[in-house]
């Protein structure tokens, strides 16, 4: 069934969602009338006030408002240290709402990513810096209060070869999807992630997303058989009506050095 969709975003992201989400029927319109930097920016210049799901919930309920349509999606993306503090990690939420039926559901994709960023000197350092940029990033120039956005390597390489007369100046990837290739593979990928959890229902009221998320601890020693803290069971459980279901991990034990008996 036909299924038309309003998503929030100026950076084109609805061509990024359409391959994952058309199959189910579904077409999508991008509403880029409202200034979604407004909620904060990669850049900082608007500071964030919202977490990421909060943000990407907003923008959902904000696409549906403003489109007059029954569903809404909105997305975003962030940036943070990955596990044990090792690399860049970057989340990405597409929050999807149907107002008339009162769900919604949040596809997400969550691995390594690129977002480098350098203090520039001297042009060693900068054609160094530029050397390395993956072809289509764009780029951030800083410099105090100087900021300039969206720039191609050569534009970035012109700007910043100026600026470096005035001191040391700060480049970084520009992180806003229509400028980081990476950032809409990443962004593809959530819109699958989407596109699978729409089609899981809850099996007590058909409600979408019945995804099991919850990770319950407890999986057992190898050598003792006491429970540890790694993942035993995943749990879906149903935000509508609150049917849970427990899904076991494909692993049988935890390795010793996890336990808290045999590793206190």
């Amino acid at each position: 069934m036909s299924q038309s969709a309003a998503v929030l975003s100026r950076h084109q992201k609805a061509a990024l969602m359409a391959p994952a989400l058309q199959p189910l029927g579904w077409q999508l319109i991008e509403l880029d009338n409202f200034d979604t930097d407004s909620l904060g920016s990669f850049a900082g210049e608007r500071p964030r006030f919202m977490s990421p799901y909060e943000c990407a919930l907003r923008k959902a309920a904000l696409a549906a408002e403003l489109s007059g349509l029954d569903v809404g999606i909105g997305s975003e993306g962030s940036f943070a240290a990955g596990p044990y503090g090792l690399g860049t990690y970057n989340l990405e939420l597409i929050c999807c709402v149907h107002i008339s039926q009162g769900w919604a559901v949040t596809g997400r994709f969550y691995g390594p990513a690129q977002a480098q960023q350098w203090q520039i000197q001297t042009l060693s350092q900068l054609d160094a810096a530029l050397a390395s940029v993956p072809a289509g990033q764009h780029l951030l120039l800083q410099q105090g209060g100087y900021l300039q956005k969206a720039l191609s390597t050569e534009k970035c390489r012109t700007l910043a070869s100026e600026r470096l007369a005035l001191g040391e100046l700060q480049l970084s990837y520009d992180l806003r999807a229509h400028l980081s290739p990476e950032r809409q593979q990443h962004i593809a990928l959530a819109a699958q992630n989407l596109a699978e959890r729409l089609q899981s229902r809850c099996p007590a009221c058909a409600t979408p997303g019945f995804w099991p998320d919850i990770a319950i601890a407890g999986l057992p020693c190898e050598s003792c058989g006491a429970p540890t803290p790694l993942t035993a069971q995943k749990q879906a459980c149903c935000a509508r009506c609150q049917h849970q279901q427990y899904y076991p991990v494909p692993a049988q034990y935890a390795q010793s050095q996890y336990c808290p008996e045999c590793n206190p």
